[in-house]
Order: C-alpha cells, then sequence, then structure tokens
C-alpha cells in the first residue's frame, strides 16, 4: 500500500462514522502483515507532511503492532541483540 492510501485509511480510522471507522480498522488489521506496512507507518510519522491526528494514529498503530508480534523474551531476540 501507497503512503497517501494508507494516510486516508487512518484518517478513516479517527471518524466519527462508527462504520467508516470500523472499515479502516479492518483494513489496518489486513495490512498490517505486508512487507513494508511498518515502515510506511514510521514514514508518515516521521516524515510531518499529515496532519498531526494522522502521525499520532500511525504511531499508534505502530507501537500495537509492535508489543503483539514482537517478545523480548524469545531467543532469537537475545542471541540477536546480546552475543
Amino acid at each position: 500500500m501507497d503512503l497517501p492510501s494508507l494516510a486516508i485509511i487512518l484518517q478513516e480510522a479517527l471518524s466519527p462514522n462508527r462504520e467508516e471507522r470500523k472499515a479502516a480498522e479492518e483494513s489496518l488489521n489486513h495490512f498490517q502483515y505486508t512487507p513494508q506496512h511498518l515502515v510506511r507507518l514510521l514514514q508518515i510519522v516521521v516524515v510531518g507532511n499529515c496532519d498531526l491526528a494522522v502521525r499520532q494514529v500511525a504511531s499508534i498503530h505502530f507501537k500495537n503492532i509492535v508489543a503483539k508480534n514482537w517478545s523480548p523474551d524469545e531467543p532469537s531476540f537475545h542471541s540477536y541483540f546480546f552475543s
């Protein structure tokens, strides 16, 4: 997914319209495991050409993906960082 499309989905995730928000959240859940998704989220956060609220939701989505899928207790984590 390209950056402008991702920014639009992130903006829709902030919508007061429940159906629009739910559709955006489902899209984000669907695309979270695609290649480069985390990189694109960070690009939105860092580049700064998006609305502050969109940048904030991008950073929260990034944090949630990392918290859900990356455990520092895994042996591969320790061997990679502490060897």
